[in-house]
């Protein structure tokens, strides 16, 4: 048996300012999404976990994922990206599962939290990876986003 995954573009960001100006550009082109959130979700989820990352986390991932996080995905993560499919579930479900937003106000909240990523130097633990560098706080969102703007379609 085998699943059929939507077709997505390829995406890389290097910096912050790269995600906000991909989301404000294809927000404004009306470009069509391929997965199953609509980009104001995708644009909400992202800046979810920006939040989190300045502001600390409301849940803990079991000792056996942190684990796993740290000594083995961690670099692999940071340096290819993440794969689609991931299912969060319980608590990491409800704080980062986006809300029904439309495409402005998504996008309004990703600009907001990418505006103090830039200019706040605290971080917060990782619940999967632990400890984490600002630098590697920033990769790490940029990867996020990579994998989460790929179902948003060129225009």
């Amino acid at each position: 048996m085998s699943t059929q995954v939507a077709p997505r573009r390829k995406c890389s960001y290097a910096t912050l300012q790269e995600i906000i100006d991909d989301a404000t550009r294809l927000a404004a082109a009306d470009a069509p999404v391929t997965g199953n959130w609509s980009k104001g979700q995708i644009f909400d989820h992202l800046a979810r976990l920006m939040d989190y990352s300045l502001d600390g986390f409301s849940f803990q991932l079991p000792w056996f994922f942190r684990v796993l996080g740290k000594h083995y995905f961690k670099a692999r993560i940071l340096k290819n990206g993440m794969l689609p499919g991931i299912k969060l579930k319980g608590d990491a479900k409800n704080a980062l599962s986006p809300e029904s937003v439309d495409d402005q106000t998504g996008l309004e909240h990703l600009r907001l939290t990418i505006q103090r990523l830039i200019s706040e130097p605290q971080r917060f633990p990782s619940p999967f990876f632990g400890e984490l560098s600002r630098e590697e706080w920033d990769l790490l969102h940029c990867r996020h986003a990579e994998l989460h703007m790929s179902f948003i379609a060129e225009p």
